[in-house]
């Protein structure tokens, strides 16, 4: 089906490209607002249910973005083409950093369900995968969205790297809430002898016999 000259996939896939991308910039910001833990406890865990339905919506807006982008009939890409990194003949490194995005995003969505199974240490280390997961994300859609070309696509960059950034720095920088400072080394008790003073032999009670 085409509109006004334009495949009706390209443009699902175009907007819902951008909203995946959106959502995902989303996810990765309230992930790191729960780490530095700046909201307290009780926000921390609305933050933190927020952040898995956040992924979960992104990453279905980025399958129905990879199904929109197999069905266009200019791009005529295969199955394989749109979940295998560099089978794709067009753009061939953007679009297999998308492809790599999808599947960071479906591992991180994921280990949200096998968090205890996994251990809470790996499950941790897992989510640094965001970090790339989004770089190469916002790699794609700056070289194959036609609608981030030019001033647009760095207001879009700026806007969605911005908050990441910020939260980034607040982790390694700001001291967390509850934080118990160590506490000072006390100094070593004196043993009871040294502190009384050594008799003097006049002080002494002489018996004579």
């Amino acid at each position: 089906m085409i509109a006004a000259g334009v495949p009706v996939a390209w443009l699902v896939a175009r907007s819902a490209g951008l909203v995946a991308l959106a959502l995902f910039a989303l996810a990765v910001a309230m992930g790191l607002a729960f780490s530095t833990r700046l909201l307290g406890t009780r926000r921390g865990k609305m933050v933190l249910g927020w952040h898995q339905t956040i992924m979960w919506t992104a990453l279905a807006m980025l399958v129905v973005h990879m199904v929109a982008v197999g069905l266009d009939p200019i791009l005529n890409f295969g199955p394989l083409a749109i979940v295998v990194p560099g089978v794709a003949s067009w753009r061939t490194l953007p679009i297999a950093g998308g492809i790599v995005t999808f599947w960071i995003m479906l591992a991180l969505a994921i280990s949200f369900h096998v968090r205890r199974r996994i251990g809470q240490r790996r499950w941790r280390l897992l989510h640094y995968a965001s970090f790339a997961g989004f770089t190469i994300g916002l790699y794609h859609a700056l070289g194959v969205g036609s609608d981030l070309t030019g001033a647009r696509g760095l207001v879009f960059a700026g806007v969605a790297v911005a908050p990441v950034v910020w939260l980034v720095f607040a982790r390694i920088l700001l001291p967390r809430p509850g934080a118990r400072p160590a506490p000072a080394s006390r100094p070593a008790p004196v043993p009871v002898a040294a502190t009384q003073a050594p008799q003097r032999a006049g002080d002494r009670e002489v018996v004579h016999a």
